[in-house]
């Protein structure tokens, strides 16, 4: 039996006084607020509540007006949790005609209503671990629940499926949050779809970066995927709480509560198939959000193979419009104190478990000046714990002195580069872009490479952004490997939903041509509910536009596996060296390798031709096709073991590795 009514304290400008507002939801008669104290409390006078109250010890009055209960305290502030108690407890026993104690009454409320939230940050499984790292997101969005509401309710982590499916059958939750990642999507909504089927009380919340930004494509979205009753959209923190106090104010009937059309901030969902948006806003002061590590909600995660990940800072100046943070909305910077990155990494470092990397969450580690210092605590640790090792971070996209400062802090751990993505400025500009000048890009190189036998450097390429050719892409290649880096990350121009990339002027104006494709390691197969669960995660990239053909693309491909196979993990990097010392150029010597084909043994073409026909085979023209091809296939066990779906640039490049 749930609580009849939900009372909501807001805190008066006067010391020791606390408001509390009473709403009430009726089964079939949508969302009522009464109005009349004595109403709400039954027909009893109202100096039984004042009674039960000054019982509670430390409150001289007690006043009912309208549908507001004002309580004042003779010291310190009322207990709010306490009294919301008092008037829940008084009132169920009201409108059950029953007698009551006053323990009864001041005791915890008589209700066995599921109270349990779960927030999942999943990741599929059925390939090895594909996200390896804790569920940050999720638990930020927890971690400022609990501070919120306090015991009201029960939150739950998880970060597997198979953990979350256990659970959900052991003891269901009343809200079932997930977040909605490009890698997870699939993953998600076809979990909750399928819990929405056994449960259809059940309220589904998802929330992430994975959604439009545009209000057609909005209602689009929520209508293709029913089982979403709520989209929280941004920073999650602020828009999750507000959700669940109108939840709770409307006894968790969804329907009901969307007849209100009442908006929730950063939070969109549909009503009679008509969108209401909350609009969006970001939190001032990222501070008020409590450290899920320092509160204890990450604890278990620590006895997993998984990454402990930091966020300093949130938000990235930079307008790139591949990316989601590329949006107006995050471009106002943000940091967490110092003095709690300092306490996190220590709570991590007594804690991690066979792990040696930190994962840092933040878009442009290095370049800002409160990165030293978050620098300078990861090297105390270091030096202390041992831990950790590795640092994986997206290095800052310029002032490249203050990230070089920062390399040499974190002795060898950080492998830090350039996000270089393209050399060519029209390319850069059509993505909206900005990079550091190519005599500072070399100087940065230069710099990290000189920090010591152990210094590791790379730079990413994106293949297929707008405006993109094979001689731009081949420029860039060249920028990137005649700079020495011991590795170049060459990646497919992805369209990520939400950014302005993938928004049909973009395609338009580019005449951009896209395929769809499995994700690498995106599948999984679980048992669920006493099903089972097949998943296919899809992407869409750009393989041909009005300054590219798809022939074009392939040949670049291919320039892509010969870099991949023989400067990445340094195979030739004796040979190299002398070329550098002679002054000749490595990027010439691999494009003379393109070019001629007869220089190739017959194995090593016939893998050249076979990874060009992989490249071709993983390709489909819509999403629903391609997720046919992986959870149609009378192989798709062989997906699992790994068998297929890889990444066809590291397969093929094992494959060469051979034949050398």
């Amino acid at each position: 039996m749930g609580r009849a009514v939900t009372v909501v304290a807001s805190t008066s400008s006067r010391p020791g006084i606390v408001r509390f507002e009473i709403n009430r939801c009726l089964t079939g008669m949508g969302h009522e607020r009464y109005q009349a104290g004595d109403e709400i409390l039954g027909k009893r006078p109202v100096d039984d509540l004042a009674r039960y109250l000054f019982d509670l010890g430390g409150i001289d009055f007690v006043g009912v007006f309208s549908n507001v209960i004002t309580v004042q305290s003779t010291g310190e502030a009322p207990d709010v949790d306490r009294i919301v108690d008092v008037i829940a407890n008084l009132h169920l026993h009201y409108r059950e005609g029953t007698e009551a104690s006053n323990n009864e009454i001041l005791s915890v409320p008589p209700t066995t209503a599921n109270r349990r939230v779960y927030l999942g940050d999943l990741t599929n499984t059925g390939n090895g671990i594909m996200a390896l790292t804790f569920p940050l997101g999720t638990s930020y969005v927890a971690a400022y629940a609990k501070q919120e509401l306090g015991d009201r309710f029960d939150f739950r982590l998880f970060k597997f499926p198979e953990a979350l499916g256990q659970a959900m059958k052991s003891d269901p939750p009343k809200v079932l949050a997930l977040s909605n990642y490009s890698w997870n999507l699939e993953l998600s909504y076809k979990l909750s779809a399928l819990a929405k089927k056994h449960d259809p009380s059940l309220v589904v919340v998802f929330g992430g970066p994975n959604f439009p930004v545009i209000s057609d494509e909005k209602l689009t979205f929520l209508k293709q995927r029913p089982a979403v009753d709520f989209y929280v959209e941004l920073e999650g923190e602020v828009g999750f709480v507000d959700l669940l106090l109108k939840l709770e104010a409307s006894e968790f009937d969804v329907d009901a509560f969307k007849q209100t059309k009442e908006p929730v901030g950063n939070c969109s969902y549909l009503s009679g198939g008509e969108l209401i948006d909350g609009g969006i806003e970001r939190i001032a002061d990222v501070n008020m959000i409590p450290s899920p590590y320092l509160t204890g909600l990450m604890d278990e995660f620590f006895e997993l193979p998984l990454s402990p990940m930091l966020e300093t800072t949130r938000g990235c100046p930079f307008t790139c419009t591949f990316c989601v943070e590329g949006r107006p909305t995050y471009s106002r910077v943000k940091s967490f104190h110092i003095d709690r990155v300092q306490e996190e990494l220590r709570y991590m470092a007594e804690r991690v478990n066979g792990v040696n990397e930190l994962t840092i969450a933040d878009s442009n580690f290095g370049m800002n000046k409160w990165d030293l210092a978050t620098a300078e605590a990861i090297a105390g640790v270091q030096s202390e714990f041992q831990w950790p090792t590795l640092v994986n971070a997206s290095t800052g996209k310029n002032r490249q002195e203050r990230v070089i400062e920062t390399v040499a802090v974190l002795n060898g751990a950080w492998v830090a580069g350039s996000a270089v993505q393209s050399s060519d400025s029209d390319v850069l500009d059509n993505v909206k872009r900005s990079n550091i000048s190519l005599d500072a890009y070399s100087d940065l190189m230069d710099s990290m490479n000189s920090l010591g036998k152990d210094a590791l450097t790379y730079s990413e390429i994106i293949l297929g952004l707008p405006g993109d050719s094979k001689d731009k892409h081949f420029d860039s290649l060249r920028y990137a490997v005649d700079s020495q880096v011991n590795r170049v990350h060459m990646y497919e121009a992805t369209l990520l939903t939400g950014t302005d990339m993938d928004s049909q002027e973009t395609r338009d104006k580019f005449g951009l041509v896209t395929k769809f494709r499995l994700i690498p390691g995106g599948v999984g197969s679980y048992d669920f509910a006493g099903e089972k669960l097949h998943v296919a995660e899809i992407e869409e990239i750009i393989v041909g536009s009005d300054s590219m053909t798809f022939e074009e693309y392939l040949s670049c491909r291919k320039m892509n596996l010969l870099i991949e196979t023989f400067v990445n993990n340094g195979l030739c990097d004796e040979v190299f060296a002398a070329m550098r010392t002679m002054g000749l150029s490595v990027f010439e010597l691999l494009a003379v390798l393109h070019r001629h084909d007869e220089l190739y043994s017959e194995k090593f073409q016939n893998n050249l031709t076979r990874f060009l026909d992989a490249n071709c085979a993983k390709l489909f023209d819509s999403r629903e096709e391609a997720e046919e091809s992986v959870l149609g296939c009378e192989n798709f066990d062989r997906y699992l073991t790994g068998d297929l779906g890889n990444n066809e640039l590291l397969e093929h490049k094992a494959r060469l590795y051979s034949d050398l």
